[in-house]
């Protein structure tokens, strides 16, 4: 490892792959092959399910998949209610709990899993009428719990605080907003105040509402026979009741015609996620979605993409850049993307612009289009290999009521589009005149760089990670006379209990806990005000990480990963300001100069925002609330092989110890991984011995 990261990122960073892209030769252009879809046989149970078989005895195993054909649902104040419907439908019947459910799921190595729209499910042939059994009950007597309940709320509020400090999640979600708008289903977010506002009977009425077998698609695929899966399911399924489901439409924001910058300002950001997006009019099986589909290719469909080509081979600004083309039966889209460096957000800018403009404007070459139309031929066959795209494509021509042979002729399409189809499409589709340009990323670094790209009213909208409008005008986020990093370090340092007080602590002991599917962490630190450190986390009382500090020397093990590294200098230091409890206290004694940066909102109430640059690479920035001068939050960057990772960490519920307080909520997030530790006990002057920080 090229650098000792603090002992909660280690432990995250340790289970994250970077995966590379690597190019593809396709095959060389030929003609259209003919396709042989496969046959399958349809039939509709009296409840109206309509049912898909495909049969392949090539390996004794069946697959079903049910799709719910509903219209988006607009959840309002309950934003959230719907998925969570989805994940109760697996937490236990009225006739077995989840222990038993998931016990006899096991048993019969099968696989199940729910959603708000349908289900999954998967065994060997012998023990398809034991899962249909499982199935059934689970579809028709769900068992809705308080209990099972409270532990999906848990469990989705740990991921909505994971996504509120990971760019590409905040990125999708505004995308959304800004295409859909707030009022509508698809542009709606989840809120913590939503789920915990949702009740049993939310769940309840949904399932009543949506779970209807009238509504129903449902795939059989593998070792079996019309005959024998409509024996089957008439058995499982046939008392299942068909009924009303309502139906919903919804009115569409209107695009004012100008592109418009758009940024979501993430102040420790060293990098941005840039997005370039506008709705498209295209519904499945559009007479125009194939020419998309190979303009796209060409775009940014891959790694021999013209973008791609453009923004990383050749500029070298990101490690990949795409683009993708979406039909839909509400509203299609186009988007652009790539996440690439504060120092070049503008320069990526104009290459994408480049190259949104130069896709409308010339024609493709001979050999960009014989490769598009050679890589699709190949991606549509190799997907004819797998029986249940057979399936899925007799689902989707029957839903969007598709021509019988759309995709029998799929491949002849595909030949027949020319360069001139491909420049139509591009000009009808991708607007570089009407784009939303997203970036998530530091506005203090871009924001001058990008106001030049809006085209509405040379300005930039801002938005938190929300999807609320952020008034960024300089009364709003002017820092108020006099006020400095200083005065607010200060005043943190008093609010939980003044230097004298912190002066007293000789040692601490914290011990806190969290949970990670299902597993239990448990994170002990220990300090002694001479400065030597020890924390230790252990999962199931195994150990998992231990950094050591003593004196101006350091080490860190990981037993699982066979480490066990002494630390450098520069890597003490570091590790020093991670893992004090007051590092404010050291700033100046380790030549650091803190720098007050603005004022942002944090959970509704303003934060001051003190930057801290350790290294050139490595900065944290503090948010220290306006009100109560306590520290709110924490975003640190810190370099690492795989590129720079961003850790966010969350302070709630402080209670005071000996005169000083502390945090008694700490939630810890990595990327898409997030943990919430709870402490269980703070202990301070006990008389630490020097044995606990042997190296």
């Amino acid at each position: 490892m090229k650098r000792i990261y603090n002992i909660l990122l280690l432990m995250l960073a340790l289970t994250t792959v970077a995966t590379a892209q690597t190019k593809q030769t396709p095959p060389p252009a030929g003609p259209a092959p003919k396709i042989e879809l496969g046959k399958y046989e349809h039939f509709t149970l009296k409840n109206g399910l309509k049912v898909y078989v495909v049969e392949n005895h090539k390996l004794p195993v069946v697959n079903m998949s049910l799709v719910l054909d509903r219209d988006p649902i607009l959840e309002g104040d309950k934003a959230g209610y719907v998925s969570m419907a989805g994940q109760m439908m697996r937490t236990g019947t009225k006739t077995r709990s989840k222990d038993q459910f998931d016990e006899q799921v096991d048993f019969i190595g099968a696989n199940l899993s729910f959603s708000s729209t349908g289900f999954s499910a998967s065994s060997l042939k012998k023990n398809l009428p034991t899962l249909l059994d499982l199935t059934a009950d689970a579809l028709l007597n769900p068992n809705f719990t308080q209990e099972e309940l409270d532990k999906v709320k848990k469990q989705m509020l740990a991921n909505l605080a994971s996504e509120k400090d990971n760019p590409d999640a905040i990125a999708g979600k505004i995308r959304n907003t800004l295409l859909f708008g707030k009022n509508h289903p698809n542009g709606e977010l989840m809120t913590e105040k939503s789920i915990e506002s949702i009740t049993l009977a939310d769940v309840q009425n949904y399932y009543n509402t949506y779970y209807r077998p009238n509504i129903g698609y449902l795939a059989v695929v593998g070792d079996i026979t019309p005959k024998e899966a409509k024996k089957l399911l008439n058995k499982s399924f046939g008392k299942w009741k068909k009924g009303n489901v309502p139906s919903h439409n919804y009115d569409l924001p209107k695009h004012d015609g100008k592109t418009q910058v758009v940024i979501v300002d993430r102040p420790s950001a060293v990098q941005s996620v840039l997005s370039f997006t506008n709705p498209v009019n295209m519904k499945p099986g559009a007479e125009d979605y194939v020419a998309t589909q190979v303009m796209n290719t060409i775009l940014g469909g891959g790694s021999t993409a013209r973008l791609f080509m453009n923004l990383r081979e050749k500029h070298g600004y990101t490690y990949g850049a795409y683009s993708t083309l979406s039909s839909d039966k509400i509203l299609g889209r186009f988007n652009a993307s790539a996440s690439v460096r504060n120092a070049v957000t503008d320069s990526a800018t104009t290459q994408f612009m480049y190259e949104l403009n130069k896709i409308r404007t010339e024609r493709v070459t001979d050999k960009e289009l014989a490769y598009a139309k050679a890589y699709i031929t190949g991606n549509f066959a190799r997907g004819l290999e797998n029986p249940n795209t057979v399936a899925m494509y007799a689902i989707s021509t029957a839903r969007y009521n598709l021509p019988a042979d759309y995709y029998a002729n799929y491949l002849k399409k595909v030949e027949s589009i020319t360069a001139a189809d491909v420049q139509r499409v591009a000009q009808q589709y991708v607007r570089p005149d009407q784009l939303y340009i997203l970036a998530v990323g530091n506005a203090k670094d871009i924001a001058d760089k990008l106001v030049a790209f809006d085209k509405d009213d040379n300005s930039i909208t801002y938005f938190d990670a929300m999807g609320e409008k952020v008034d960024r005008s300089a009364a709003a986020t002017a820092i108020p006379a006099g006020v400095t990093a200083d005065q607010v370090l200060a005043n943190y340092i008093k609010a939980i209990g003044g230097k004298a007080s912190i002066d007293k602590l000789q040692d601490v002991t914290v011990t806190s806990s969290a949970t990670v599917q299902g597993m239990q962490l448990q994170l002990v630190h220990k300090q002694q005000a001479k400065g030597n450190y020890m924390q230790e986390l252990s999962m199931n009382n195994n150990p998992m990480q231990r950094l050591t500090i003593a004196g101006d020397k350091g080490k860190v093990e990981v037993p699982m990963q066979g480490v066990n590294k002494e630390l450098t200098a520069d890597e003490v230091k570091m590790q020093r300001l991670e893992a004090d409890l007051f590092p404010m206290l050291h700033y100046a004694k380790m030549g650091i100069k803190p720098e007050l940066t603005g004022i942002e909102k944090v959970d509704g109430q303003d934060a001051y925002l003190v930057e801290v640059k350790v290294t050139e690479e490595q900065k944290t920035v503090h948010y220290f609330d306006k009100a109560t001068g306590l520290r709110v939050k924490t975003v640190t960057n810190i370099p690492t092989p795989q590129g720079v990772m961003t850790q966010t960490s969350t302070f709630k519920d402080y209670k005071d110890v000996n005169g000083v307080k502390f945090p008694y909520v700490m939630e810890k997030a990595v990327g898409p991984q997030s943990m919430k530790f709870e402490v269980k006990n703070i202990e301070v002057n006990k008389g630490l011995k020097d044995d606990s920080f042997k190296l």
